[in-house]
């Protein structure tokens, strides 16, 4: 298993990137027309840095220490050795290009476009499954129950978000929008899941306080210690010292 932030789309599924490029102009588009649907936030609100750049960077010290934490245990503890195609090097800077990726791009699509296309489309979804009668079932089921729980195990951090202030759409977009990205981990197994869960979360809590600039690069730098660590570990495979010793 990987602690990385590398996505596994289906097969069949669209890839995320083109549906976020989609939600770009799609709900960039209305957003322009009636910037009244997702509100209490502007459509690139988020691209201004609040606060120090540097303290938010310093502020996710715990996720770069359960980063190398966890991928030390990882890289000790398995029981395949490591692919020897590509050189440490060539590891290296893969994994440097990755971070930059997943930062960039994964911090766009699932904090800022998926999260704001959620806030568009649970109302209407809403309406359709119910609401028009009375019944909202969507509504009730996350401001009764998925945001509750998920405030309890982020230690009330987005409670303003998940629970109080802002009405059940922006809970629920926030909730909605991290599964997406939680789910792109699923082929990382059940810790995978879970680990993708909660780095979600703690992103879109920096994105609320810091903006998405900050979150760019703490996510960056996440992998980038994970991806690096791999790296030096593939220094140390000895499949490659045997393959040299060959006669």
């Amino acid at each position: 298993m990987s602690f990385s932030a590398k996505e596994d789309s289906e097969e069949n599924d669209t890839p995320w990137p083109v549906s976020a490029v989609g939600a770009f102009f799609f709900i960039g588009g209305l957003v322009y027309f009636f910037p009244h649907l997702i509100k209490p936030f502007g459509f690139f609100e988020f691209w201004t840095i609040k606060g120090n750049f540097w303290n938010a960077v310093k502020e996710a010290w715990p996720w770069y220490a359960w980063g190398f934490g966890a991928t030390f245990m990882f890289l000790l503890f398995r029981n395949d050795n490591i692919s020897t195609h590509n050189s440490p090097m060539d590891k290296f800077i893969s994994g440097v290009l990755i971070s930059v990726w997943a930062g960039v791009a994964e911090e766009m699509a699932f904090r800022w476009l998926f999260f704001f296309s959620a806030i568009v489309i649970l109302p209407v979804s809403n309406w359709i499954f119910g609401g028009w009668f009375g019944l909202e079932l969507i509504r009730w089921l996350y401001e009764d129950a998925l945001c509750p729980i998920a405030n309890f195990f982020t230690f009330g951090y987005l409670e303003p978000y998940l629970i109080n202030g802002y009405g059940w759409v922006i809970g629920a977009a926030v909730i909605s929008s991290n599964g997406r990205f939680r789910n792109g981990h699923a082929y990382q197994g059940t810790l995978g899941l879970v680990n993708s869960w909660f780095f979600g979360m703690y992103m879109h809590w920096m994105v609320f306080k810091y903006g998405i600039l900050p979150a760019i690069f703490v996510h960056f730098l996440y992998d980038f210690i994970i991806f690096t660590m791999e790296a030096i570990s593939s220094i140390f495979d000895k499949n490659r010292f045997q393959s040299r010793v060959r006669w």
